[in-house]
């Protein structure tokens, strides 16, 4: 069996080397491990052997090690950082362990291979590179001569300052974690990978949606609601048709739900005050009924919405059907390159990352698969990466390749830095910083320079988000004032109290034009906000009260009253049928003078008990009057006065309750303008039945002053005719 060109000794059959990892390299038919093979090489020709400070990940993970007297192998079910360590110390206080070094020959021109990145290579690449501190050699580099041979291996990682929380790992440890991390742009979690989008989650059905969102989808619906809350229910009903008909529907699920907890709590708001406002007039809860077209046009959209998500995320999950068939057949095909006994050459690494590339374009796949998948995935990356040495000029290649693309990141955040903020902003700054994560490393004289030329636009709009913000809770708290003053108003207008029908009316209207007020205001957030709309509420609730106890109590006078007139009216019903007329007349005389004072009764029911009364007075008279023939003229005369009387009264009564009712109307045109004929109609109105009420009491007053007169020299000739009677019986006398 021939020896390797560039990695040592030859490979025998191998076998698995553990049961806890059926796919791992095992030891030779002669009982020997092969050694690693990728990475920099510690030791140099003639030097003391040393540990390399890469290897095969595999390795990494397990701690496998050799020593003088055959195989002895450490099993470390722990991540390649802890096995690293382990390897480490064994190195330096196990004296009796010695291990291999071997020194592969420089590599062939036609042996350097272009990454233009693929991440996996990435890995591999940034593992041998940062790693400088493990006395290392490159196998295309020749070890200086003056280097010093230290006694021990050394091991150290460093921590960077910028662009991630994670210190950097040792070069055998970072291989693993890179290699491992290559789909991460297709995992949704650290630990499970998954090609499973968020958005394609287990839903319910329900009407929000209740998708898994993660932070950045939650900041992206703040800042739709942001956005949205200062829109009229209208211009949200179409931005949700438009979202419906022209934005994917992986990307509206966001948007749509934000709009949906824009609207929700106005429509329960108009709803609850419909509500109120039913109870306060008498109304039974349980006879409301409210309707809300806007909402009944909403959920239209909404439940077009699901029904096409729903379709949408089952030809997702077929499609991760056809996509975990297609990355079956790629897992086998990258699997038999990775276990040739060839080496790679240019035209198994162009292969490698056509299968890479193809791995990339399939798509996602189910997630309960997704696990094992990419556990076989990485796992023969890595050990075709273990068959690869990438060389310090194929390194070059790849930084400058990321470099580029981070500089093309760099432009575009800057280009948008200069843009106002807004959802869309937003979202798009995500998706740049989702973009930097994914891009493989770049020299590390260059890392920390392009990292703060990004993060110092990224930090430009942030502050402008910050700005947006002061700006929207300044004009926040102005609209709070505007509101206080306004609920102070309602609430001592509450405690004022009205006394009568026509104050209450006024106060009514008082009370309208303050929630027309609060509503012109503007819609308001934060806890002050929901503290100053209860306090308008219960002042409302308690203005309202007290109104309809008033009118609850008018209504109760107006039943007594009428009670009142219709026990007048079975009386003079009783008397009518009297003969004794004397008597009679005076109870019908009373009676009138009583029905004067039962008090205000609608003109409706009041003109129904005034006839019946009237009906009753005029029966008896007129049987009277029949009785009577010889006092007919005298009595005919005292009725056409009474009548005369009485009807005069009622003119005046109703051209006053016409006067008031014009009045009242026109507490209907408060806020018209003056100049529109239908005011101007109302008013002449208002006018003309004010000069007939004028017109009627004048007559009024004429005739009972008429009536006093005639009556004051009726007695006034009765006294004369007295006194001549007594005259004359005195002079009889």
């Amino acid at each position: 069996m021939a020896r390797s060109p560039l990695f040592g000794p030859p490979r025998g059959p191998t076998r698995a080397c553990c049961p806890m990892h059926p796919l791992g390299h095992g030891p030779t038919g002669r009982g020997h491990a092969p050694p690693p093979r990728l990475g920099a090489w510690a030791g140099r020709a003639g030097g003391r052997p040393r540990i390399p400070a890469l290897g095969n990940p595999f390795y990494a993970a397990y701690g496998r090690t050799r020593c003088r007297n055959g195989l002895r192998s450490r099993h470390v079910a722990a991540s390649g950082k802890k096995s690293l360590g382990l390897l480490g110390r064994s190195a330096q206080y196990s004296p009796h362990l010695r291990f291999q070094s071997h020194k592969p020959p420089a590599m062939a021109e036609k042996d350097l291979l272009p990454l233009e990145g693929n991440t996996n290579e990435e890995a591999a690449n940034e593992a041998v590179q940062s790693a400088p501190e493990a006395t290392q050699t490159p196998d295309n580099e020749a070890t200086p001569a003056d280097a010093p041979e230290s006694a021990e291996p050394e091991l150290t990682s460093e921590t960077p300052e910028s662009e991630s929380d994670t210190p950097m790992v040792p070069a055998a440890e970072e291989a693993v974690e890179e290699a491992a991390s290559a789909p991460s742009s297709e995992t949704e979690s650290d630990e499970i990978p998954s090609e499973t989008p968020s958005s394609s989650s287990s839903e319910t059905g329900s009407e929000d949606e209740s998708d898994d969102a993660n932070d950045e989808e939650k900041e992206e619906h703040e800042d739709h609601t942001a956005d949205y809350a200062e829109k009229e229910t209208d211009e949200l009903l179409a931005e949700a048709k438009r979202i419906l008909n022209e934005v994917s529907i992986e990307q509206a699920r966001v948007p749509m739900l934000a709009i949906k907890d824009v609207l929700m709590p106005r429509w329960e708001e108009e709803r609850a005050g419909a509500l109120e406002r039913f109870i306060e007039e008498g109304g039974n809860a349980i006879d409301f009924h409210y309707e809300q077209p806007s909402r009944e046009a909403f959920y239209q959209t909404f439940n077009e919405f699901k029904k096409r998500r729903s379709a949408w995320k089952a030809d997702l999950a077929n499609q991760m059907s056809v996509n975990l068939d297609l990355k079956k057949a790629l897992l086998d095909e990258i699997k038999k390159l990775a276990e040739s006994d060839d080496l790679p050459t240019g035209q198994t690494y162009n292969e490698f990352k056509r299968i890479n590339d193809r791995w990339k374009d399939v798509g996602h796949v189910p997630n309960d698969e997704a696990r094992d998948l990419y556990a076989s995935y990485r796992f023969f990356v890595d050990r075709f990466y273990d068959n690869l040495r990438l060389s310090q000029e194929l390194r070059d290649l790849d930084y400058k390749h990321n470099k580029e693309i981070k500089e093309g990141l760099i432009a575009e955040i800057q280009a948008i830095s200069g843009k106002d903020w807004s959802a869309a902003i937003g979202k798009e700054l995500q998706r740049l910083h989702a973009a930097w994560k994914e891009v493989g490393p770049v020299a590390l004289e260059d890392k920390e320079t392009l990292w703060d030329q990004f993060r110092e636009a990224s930090n430009i709009l942030h502050e402008k988000r910050r700005a947006k913000q002061d700006v929207a809770k300044a004009a926040n708290d102005a609209r709070l004032t505007q509101k206080e003053a306004l609920v102070a108003e309602l609430e001592a207008l509450a405690t004022e109290g009205a006394g009568e029908h026509g104050n209450w009316q006024k106060m009514t209207e008082k009370a309208k034009s303050l929630r027309e007020a609060m509503a012109k205001v503007g819609r308001t957030f934060g806890g002050p906000s929901d503290v100053l709309w209860d306090r308008f509420k219960k002042a409302e609730k308690a203005f309202f009260k007290e109104r309809n106890t008033f009118y609850k109590g008018r209504k109760n006078a107006i039943k007594e009253a009428l009670e009142a007139k219709y026990a007048l009216v079975e009386q003079a019903e009783a008397m009518a049928t009297r003969t004794d007329w004397a008597e009679a007349s005076k109870d019908l005389k009373r009676l009138q003078a009583e029905w004067k004072k039962t008090g205000f009764v609608p003109r409706k029911d009041s003109d129904k008990a005034w006839n019946k009364f009237r009906a009753a007075c005029n029966t008896f008279f007129d049987a009277m009057r029949n009785e009577q023939g010889e006092a007919r003229a005298t009595q005919k005369a005292d009725r056409q006065k009474y009548e005369k009387t009485m009807n005069s009264r009622q003119t005046v009564e109703q051209a006053r309750k016409e006067l008031s009712q014009l009045e009242n109307n026109m507490g209907f045109f408060t806020y018209a303008d003056p100049k529109s004929p239908i005011v101007q109609d109302a008013m002449k109105k208002v006018e003309a039945a004010r000069k007939n009420l004028e017109k009627a009491e004048a007559a009024h007053d004429a005739l009972r002053k008429a009536q006093r007169d005639a009556a004051k020299q009726a007695e006034a000739a009765a006294a004369a005719d007295a006194a001549s009677a007594e005259s004359s019986e005195e002079a009889e006398a």
